[in-house]
Order: structure tokens, then C-alpha cells, then sequence
């Protein structure tokens, strides 16, 4: 196991996480409910869940923050409110939750298997202009594969 994935299970062991599916249900249950997507512009851009929050990993922590430019007033008033933070596998968003709790954030989980669980169990996604993502292209983009490059020698 890498660097990286010792940091995601540890920080697993404090951080709960729910399922894709169970997530769906949530939303439409819980209208208070942030589903806060951490991913990168253009992966959000490219699909994303509906009515999902946008707050990129690297402006997390001033975005859960008063008085700075970029506080998002929706997070930083949300200490005790039903928080699931999404990315592309569930391990950025395992870490990004632990940071929240560290911030105060009471009631932040990740969502387990992030965005390539929520195309595999075929739920609906949208892009940047609102329309629905092809399920098949959405996994197409999702399972590239590592290249070559990055592969330990």
C-alpha cells in the first residue's frame, strides 16, 4: 500500500462514507443536504451530480471559512449540516472530509466509490450547460487508464 492510500484509510477510520445509492435516496429525502463535488473545473464541467456544490479541493479550507475571498457563505455556515463531499474514486473526498472535521463539521461524510460508483450504478449526471451525461461515455472517461508515464519503473 502507497503513501497515499495509507492516508485515505486512515483518514476512513473517522470519516464515514455513504453509498451511491444511497446517496440518490438522501437527496431526495434531505433538501438541506450539500452535496459538495471537490473535483477539478473541468471535471466538474464535464459531469457532475445535480445541484451539486463546486468548491475545488485546493480552495477547501477558505471556502469553509468567513472572511476570506474564497468563502463560500453556503459552506461556512454549514458546521452542523448533512455534508457529503464527492470526487472521481472517494479518496480525495475521504481527505477533504477529514480536513472538514478538523474544521468543526459535524456531520461530513465522503462518498464511497465517488463519481465512477454513482456512473456504475447508472444514476444520472449532468454537464456544464445542464444536460444529462451519456452513462457510457461517462464511464469511457472515468476508466482511462494510468499512463504509462506515471507507472512505477
Amino acid at each position: 500500500m502507497d503513501e497515499y492510500q495509507k492516508l485515505v484509510v486512515k483518514a476512513l477510520r473517522t470519516v464515514g462514507e455513504v453509498l451511491p445509492w444511497d446517496l440518490e435516496e438522501e437527496i431526495g429525502q434531505d433538501p438541506e443536504l450539500i452535496v459538495l463535488d471537490i473535483r477539478e473545473q473541468d471535471e466538474f464541467d464535464m459531469m457532475h451530480i445535480g445541484h451539486s456544490l463546486h468548491v475545488p479541493r485546493g480552495q477547501l479550507e477558505g471556502a469553509c471559512v468567513w472572511n476570506y475571498d474564497d468563502t463560500i457563505p453556503a459552506l461556512a455556515q454549514a458546521r452542523d449540516q448533512n455534508i457529503v463531499v464527492v470526487c472521481r474514486s472517494g479518496n480525495r473526498s475521504a481527505l477533504a472530509a477529514l480536513t472538514m472535521q478538523q474544521m468543526g463539521f459535524t456531520q461530513v461524510r465522503s462518498l464511497k466509490l465517488g463519481i465512477k460508483g454513482w456512473n456504475d450504478n447508472d444514476l444520472k449526471m449532468f454537464n456544464n450547460q445542464g444536460e444529462v451525461v451519456d452513462i457510457d461515455k461517462a464511464d469511457e472517461w472515468l476508466n482511462i487508464a494510468v499512463p504509462e508515464k506515471n507507472l512505477k519503473p
